[in-house]
C-alpha cells in the first residue's frame, strides 16, 4: 500500500468511527464492512459521504465489492487519480 492509500485509509476509518456507531471495533485497513454489520443502508450513506468528501462519484455497489476500508481507499484513490488524469 502506497502512502496516499494508507492516508485515505486512516481518513476513512475516522470517518466511520466518527459516523456511525461501531461500538468497540478496532478499525484497520483490513476491517471489513460485514464485521461492522453495515447493511446496505449504511453503504448508500457511506457512499453519499465519500462521494461529497472526496468528489468522486462511489457507489454503495462498489463499496459492498471492495468489502474493506482498505479496498475502498484504493477505489477512492483510483478514481481520484482518474480525475486528475
Amino acid at each position: 500500500m502506497c502512502e496516499g492509500e494508507m492516508a485515505t485509509t486512516q481518513q476513512i476509518s475516522a470517518l466511520i468511527e466518527k459516523t456511525f456507531d461501531v461500538g468497540d471495533a478496532e478499525l484497520s485497513g483490513a476491517t471489513d464492512f460485514e464485521s461492522l454489520e453495515f447493511d446496505s443502508l449504511v453503504l448508500v450513506e457511506l457512499a453519499v459521504i465519500l462521494t461529497r468528501d472526496y468528489g468522486v462519484e462511489i457507489t454503495d455497489e462498489e463499496l459492498a465489492e471492495a468489502e474493506t476500508i482498505e479496498a475502498t481507499a484504493a477505489l477512492v484513490n483510483s478514481k481520484s487519480r482518474t480525475l486528475t488524469a
